[in-house]
């Protein structure tokens, strides 16, 4: 049940932010599962990529706090569209293009990134306007948790 006084909101998240919730449990990437009125989101891409590094980069224990994260993730099925990464092109690095357009696709209240340099500038901001572009820190401030 969300608390009282707030409204269910519904989040995207961004690789580095699914990286640092399997790295760390006590973080606070790993601190937006435990919030009840936020409905959390990712694409396959942004999935596929975090499976990878976790492999890659971290112990084998890692694996099992993904897939367990995961399932509580809900996965949007949004094909990336070609004329939308250009767009997103435009306002971001194209490595990061991918992600921001399928974040933007998605329609949602949020898109959380622990990637400062690229993500948190005015030109992003604008171009995912509604979506508010945070790190879960900043979030955290700003709903009072």
């Amino acid at each position: 049940m969300a608390k009282r006084g707030r409204t269910l909101k519904t989040a995207f998240f961004d690789s580095s932010v699914l990286f640092s919730a399997v790295y760390s449990p006590t973080g606070g990437s790993s601190k937006l599962f435990t919030i009840k009125d936020l409905n959390l989101t990712t694409s396959r891409i942004v999935l596929a990529g975090v499976e990878r590094n976790v492999r890659n980069k971290l112990e084998s224990y890692h694996l099992g706090r993904f897939f367990r994260l995961v399932e509580k993730l809900k996965i949007l099925d949004i094909e990336p569209n070609i004329k939308d990464i250009s767009k997103a092109e435009s306002v971001i690095v194209k490595k990061d293009a991918v992600i921001l357009s399928q974040a933007k696709a998605s329609r949602l209240d949020y898109l959380f990134t622990l990637d400062r340099k690229h993500f948190l500038n005015e030109k992003v901001e604008k171009f995912t306007e509604p979506i508010k572009v945070m790190t879960p820190k900043m979030y955290f401030q700003e709903s009072n948790y």
